[in-house]
């Protein structure tokens, strides 16, 4: 067995990783062994003997400004107190508590996966499609917040979310798709060749000499 030293050289030089709590240093170390084995590879950016306490999970916060997965305590057979499950909840840092190795490994897993799902969803929600719209002669319904318009969609795909400038004024800025409607029916987006009527959130009062 491994004096704790030894055990102490197996936390990440980067500073970046989840902190570890077991009840012995035997488990310990058999934590630390099965997190940085090739399949796991789970960084470690702290680690302690006995139950959590107050102070493990401050330290455990760190890595909520660094690498918000990170911070995390994985707590293997020992108790967490009041006071650490407190500030804990209060500061965002996850507590994963488990007598075997592989469940602990399996709730840190689960809230990973969980993480990059929101992560895609958020990206998805920021993306931006490119397209170019022609408004249809005579079908600026309201010229008004919220503009509503008929247009071609000349190139790309035009999306819920779309910010909509103008490049013959500048590029200026009128605001984001709101709704789409194509055949009087509400879609989520409209690709190269159709027309379709488009509400728009303008950060302009009134839209004006713009035209097809």
């Amino acid at each position: 067995m491994e004096d704790m030293q030894s055990v102490m050289s197996r936390i990440d030089k980067s500073g970046e990783g989840v902190y570890v709590q077991a009840s012995t240093l035997g488990s310990l170390e058999a934590l630390l062994e099965f997190l940085k084995s090739p399949a796991v590879n789970i960084p470690v950016s702290g680690i302690g003997i006995g139950p959590v306490h107050k102070k493990d999970v401050m330290k455990a916060s760190v890595m909520l400004e660094k690498k918000k997965e990170y911070a995390t305590v994985l707590a293997f057979d020992v108790k967490v107190t009041p006071e650490a499950r407190e500030y804990a909840e209060e500061t965002g840092v996850k507590i994963f508590m488990a007598d075997i190795i592989y469940h602990l490994f399996d709730q840190f897993k689960a809230y990973i996966d969980n993480l990059k799902e929101e992560k895609k969803k958020e990206a998805a929600d920021e993306a931006v499609f490119p397209c170019v719209l022609q408004i249809l002669p005579n079908c600026i319904f309201n010229k008004k917040d919220p503009i509503v318009l008929g247009v071609d969609v000349v190139e790309g795909i035009a999306k819920v979310g779309t910010p909509i400038c103008i490049p013959a004024k500048d590029f200026i800025d009128i605001g984001r798709i709101a709704s789409i409607e194509n055949n009087h029916k509400p879609v989520d987006i409209a690709k190269k060749g159709q027309k379709v009527a488009i509400k728009d959130t303008s950060n302009q009062p009134v839209l004006i000499g713009i035209t097809g």
